[in-house]
């Protein structure tokens, strides 16, 4: 015989309204009771009846997750970490997730409006930011609800984003090698594009320009060189890898003859020597905010759009030392 909420409310201690109220993820109920209530329908092994649900409330409880419009999505560890903390967050809250991918803006901006037009998902988390991009115009312009990861570089101020301080992230790197001595250092990027690089590079130059240190950009390719540098700040952790291995071919050890630091603390960090010294910028807890954020976004018509910074954290390892 199916569970029921009578049943989950008799197990919790509480009115079956209770239950409803928890499913529906209701502000008027307290954490303390919604854990309790979903502990019970746990323990219970209940199910909801989608199709009673949607008819009753017009809501799926599934999240749509987007991911842009690029190939090699799957060299990024970024967007499997932050999909498994959405993904996780989404069960504690007895939420689903559906995945819209394509690899063009053109294909995944359909995959946006089938979702949502066939009342699959009840909006979105978009997992990229920067300029101005006519999936979100859509989706604020149809009043879509949506949270962004990142930080959008227009009309901020209509949009729910989640994202950490990447100026300030910049900053810090460049302050950790100054402390150690370095005073020529370079930005290593492969991408010119994205919010993530601009507001980096634009926190690294500010921060060298405030010590009076010597600059540069650098652009990774096949004909990386270094001039007279003494250490890196690289865009993240696999372009750190890659910026290892060619320094290698030209004759540099990391760190005995060239310092680097980068960002995101993935796996790849920590699996081959020197072990990277790097900025952990809690991805889980990005992908967990924006769940919550959407949540409070979909079932509250007064929430006001917002900014959630999420702290960073420095990761010391073997790729940074004292300049001799």
């Amino acid at each position: 015989m199916a569970v029921t909420i009578k049943d989950v409310a008799k197990k919790a201690g509480v009115n079956a309204s209770t239950v409803s109220r928890v499913i529906k993820d209701s502000s008027e109920i307290s954490d303390k009771t919604k854990a309790k209530v979903r502990k019970a329908m746990q323990d219970l092994g209940y199910r909801r009846n989608a199709a009673a649900q949607i008819l009753a409330s017009g809501k799926t409880n599934t999240i749509g997750v987007v991911f842009p419009p690029v190939s090699d999505k799957a060299s990024q560890p970024f967007f499997m970490k932050i999909l498994t903390s959405i993904n996780e967050t989404a069960r504690d809250y007895n939420v689903s997730v559906a995945i819209a991918t394509g690899h063009s803006t053109k294909e995944l901006k359909k995959q946006v409006e089938l979702q949502y037009s066939e009342k699959r998902v009840d909006g979105f988390i978009i997992l990229y930011a920067g300029k101005r991009d006519e999936i979100r115009d859509y989706l604020l312009e149809n009043d879509i609800p949506f949270v962004l990861v990142g930080t959008p570089s227009e009309r901020q101020n209509e949009i729910t984003h989640v994202d950490n301080d990447n100026m300030l992230l910049g900053r810090e790197a460049v302050r950790h090698l100054a402390e150690l001595q370095h005073q020529k250092i370079a930005f290593v990027t492969d991408t010119t594009e994205g919010e993530v690089y601009e507001e980096r590079y634009q926190g690294f130059k500010d921060e060298m320009n405030r010590l009076g240190l010597t600059k540069r950009l650098i652009f990774f390719n096949k004909d990386f060189m270094l001039e007279d540098e003494t250490a890196l700040v690289a865009m993240d952790d696999v372009l750190a890898l890659k910026v290892v291995e060619r320094l290698s071919e030209i004759g540099l050890k990391v760190p005995d003859d060239v310092s680097m630091i980068t960002y995101n603390n993935s796996i790849f960090a920590s699996i081959l020597h020197p072990y990277l010294t790097t900025f952990d910028i809690h991805i889980e807890q990005l992908g967990a905010a924006a769940v919550k954020k959407f949540l409070d976004l979909s079932n509250d018509k007064n929430f006001l759009p917002e900014k959630t910074i999420i702290p960073f954290e420095l990761i010391l390892r073997e790729s940074t030392k004292i300049k001799k």
